[in-house]
């Protein structure tokens, strides 16, 4: 009986391990979900931070985590087995090994999430921020250039201005409204106010 638990643990977990790889491989590793969440382990809130007020066992709880721990419990099991060890001694050194899975690819994948950044800039963001005209802006609505640092990056959007002179490239000046998604207004009165 012993040793059917450590084969369907094995063949089970391991299916669902290979599953896993070949859609994440397709970059579907999301349609297939997880037990506790959408795409995350379940303490891990839309800024992958963990539940404090959650059990701390139900945290480490997902599809990845149990597959891993099936699978290795399984083939740990089976290995002890063959190799002659007792039946209870198999079954507990299987148990701690399968934990350790869990637990290994848990934390893996918290220091996975505590690395993830969408990498994108919000132009709305700039508003405020001082720049510096990099393509000269005409008057009127004559369109230029400026740089910014946003977000702790150098940007380069386009940029009009309500100015009646020409504003030259090295002209500093600030970020006064949003335009179109990568067009922005500029001051320069603003930026001798700032």
């Amino acid at each position: 009986m012993l040793e059917t638990l450590f084969l369907y643990s094995a063949l089970g977990g391991g299916v669902v391990l290979l599953l896993q790889l070949v859609l994440l491989w397709f970059g579907m590793d999301d349609s297939l979900g997880d037990m506790m969440g959408d795409g995350g382990d379940a303490g891990f809130d839309s800024d992958h931070t963990t539940d404090s007020t959650g059990f701390w066992f139900l945290e480490m709880l997902s599809l990845r985590t149990l597959s891993a721990a099936a699978t290795f419990f399984g083939l740990t099991g089976k290995a002890l087995l063959a190799s002659g060890t007792s039946p209870g001694v198999s079954l507990a050194i299987a148990l701690g090994v399968g934990y350790a899975a869990l637990y290994s690819v848990y934390w893996v994948f918290k220091q996975v999430f505590q690395l993830e950044t969408s990498g994108n800039t919000n132009i709305a963001n700039a508003i405020g921020l001082p720049a510096q005209v990099y393509v000269p802006i005409g008057p009127g609505k004559v369109a230029g250039k400026v740089q910014m640092k946003l977000q702790g990056r150098t940007v380069e959007y386009q940029a009009v201005s309500d100015e009646q002179l020409r504003l030259t490239t090295g002209t500093r000046v600030v970020v006064t409204d949003v335009v179109t998604a990568d067009t922005v207004r500029v001051s320069l009165s603003s930026a001798s106010d700032a």
